[in-house]
């Protein structure tokens, strides 16, 4: 099938969405409106650990598509600020894991308090009707997404 018009316009904008949330310097800004002051890679490996529970370093690495020297500096940054510590790996005695601690997890719900202060800065005046419209839109399109990703890596 031959991409429409609307095709075009839509990935355009999408595309430049996730640019613009995606940039350094648009996640440090927005952590900050919180009082977070963390790097980009800090940021995100908290709220890989908020979302998905203790990890392996290499588990984050292919998460945060990063290699294991990058986790290990991003790791031992947040370990000094008293963000994460080391756990044992119940599964391999060899291994550890990674998670936040009590300190971690106040800074995993601060960037989760910025996250909705920027969708209430940007949709808030929205009437009700489309703010629901979007949602349901968008949760459809992250349904088909991740149905499309399935079938790519089969």
């Amino acid at each position: 099938m031959k991409p429409t018009t609307v095709d075009t316009e839509f990935l355009r904008a999408l595309n430049s969405i996730l640019a613009q949330w995606t940039s350094p310097d648009f996640i440090t800004a927005v952590a900050a409106c919180e009082g977070v002051m963390l790097d980009p890679g800090a940021i995100t490996m908290v709220r890989i650990l908020r979302a998905m529970g203790p990890q392996r370093p290499s588990a984050l690495a292919a998460r945060m598509v990063t290699g294991a020297s990058n986790i290990s500096k991003i790791a031992a940054r947040l370990q000094d600020a008293g963000i994460i510590h080391k756990l044992a790996d119940p599964q391999d005695s060899r291994a550890s894991l990674l998670a936040l601690t009590d300190a971690g997890q106040d800074t995993a719900d601060a960037l989760g308090r910025s996250g909705d202060s920027l969708v209430e800065e940007l949709i808030g005046h929205w009437p009700a009707a489309d703010k629901s419209a979007l949602l349901r839109l968008v949760s459809k399109f992250e349904a088909e997404t991740r149905r499309v990703a399935a079938e790519l890596r089969n």
